[in-house]
């Protein structure tokens, strides 16, 4: 089953598409359509309700957040098929090049990434349509490539996976919590207040919601690296913080996604300091 829901937000249209071979989808995917500017191209395994949503359009830009299956999937298909200007972190360009192995959760909600020719423009200053200037601003954090895009005359800030919600319980293997309070005090120094999110966007108080989020990975990051400086290990410390691992999510992700990946993330950074 292959799905699409569609809303407006002023001038930005916003696709919200999901896929599941067998019943409703687990997880659904947003990208989004400003003046013949498409930010994000969503899952290959919506590829088919993709494609027929966006026919027609005149797509002549697309600005990629970073290189996750679930944010890159079709750009292969609107490059063959319309021949846009492709906006892309390097890392983002070489990883879908090149393409790369999913894990089986990961091909059964998003699918597989071949390795494509397609030819990537480095971020300008800003990305312009006929009415608007975003400004590329590279967040890494959640991935090594991570870029958000703001429209600052309007408040707007495209988001990937920056936001998601205040509150993350897990972590995707290889995710940097360090990265991702330095990431968001940097778009802090901004002003918006929707968040285009990757998954879930936030139609008022966005800033106001990136704070909760700055506060609450800032309380987190304080408390592990305080106990790890008193020599207490992985282990020990999600025991006294009652951190309570997620074993089906850990399971049915083959360990690439649990609460342990979250708290290793500030030990494996408070270590690095020490040999600096």
């Amino acid at each position: 089953m292959q799905t699409v829901k569609k809303k407006f937000f002023d001038k930005v249209e916003i696709f919200k598409f999901g896929s599941a071979p067998i019943g409703k989808p687990i997880m659904t995917v947003c990208n989004y359509w400003l003046e013949g500017l498409m930010i994000d191209t969503a899952q290959i395994n919506a590829r088919k309700i993709v494609a027929k949503t966006f026919e027609g359009k005149n797509i002549q830009q697309i600005a990629l957040t970073h290189w996750h299956e679930d944010h890159i999937g079709n750009t292969d298909f609107f490059y063959e098929k319309y021949n846009p200007v492709i906006y892309a972190h390097p890392f983002t360009a070489k990883k879908i090049q090149e393409g790369f192995k999913v894990l089986p959760y990961e091909q059964y909600m998003f699918g597989r990434i071949n390795p494509s020719d397609i030819q990537f423009s480095e971020f300008p200053e800003t990305i312009e349509t006929e009415n608007y200037k975003l400004l590329p601003i590279y967040t890494p954090g959640h991935s090594i490539d991570h870029t958000v895009f703001l429209e600052p005359k309007q408040g707007w800030l495209f988001a990937g996976d920056l936001f998601v919600s205040t509150k993350i319980k897990y972590f995707r293997k290889g995710e940097d919590l360090g990265e991702q309070i330095e990431s968001i005090k940097k778009i802090l120094q901004y002003d918006f207040d929707v968040i285009f999110c990757g998954h879930y966007p936030q139609f008022k108080e966005g800033k106001a919601l990136f704070q909760k989020k700055l506060q609450y990975f800032e309380d987190f990051y304080g408390e592990v690296s305080s106990l790890y400086a008193q020599g207490k290990n992985l282990k020990e410390i999600m025991r006294i913080l009652r951190l309570k691992e997620i074993y089906w999510l850990k399971w049915a992700t083959f360990g690439d996604v649990s609460v342990a990946h979250m708290v290793n993330s500030v030990i494996i950074r408070e270590q690095s300091k020490l040999f600096a």
